[in-house]
């Protein structure tokens, strides 16, 4: 009989040490958890900056394009009336 009380008492210990260890999973899993919401919301904010450099290159170039279109439609118009002796 103290056999088996010594060994019910000693699985009784085994799910008291179990215990804190699941805990720690827990743990360990909520900081991995965390950790990587952290890291997902930094390449988020990354890849949003990204594309906030990409628009703001297009709207420059945009603008350069529009200045040399204005530029040439001016020239143009010297140009034609030039060739029609209108100067």
């Amino acid at each position: 009989r103290k056999q088996a009380t010594e060994y019910s008492t000693s699985s009784s210990d085994d799910e008291f040490e179990s215990k804190p260890s699941l805990t720690h999973k827990a743990k360990w899993s909520i900081r991995r958890r965390r950790k990587l919401e952290r890291e997902t919301k930094q390449l988020i904010k990354q890849e949003e900056l990204k594309r906030l450099h990409k628009a703001q290159a297009v709207q420059r170039q945009l603008e350069e394009l529009e200045e040399r279109q204005k530029a040439l439609e001016i020239f143009g118009v010297k140009l034609e009336r030039e060739l029609r002796g209108e100067s």
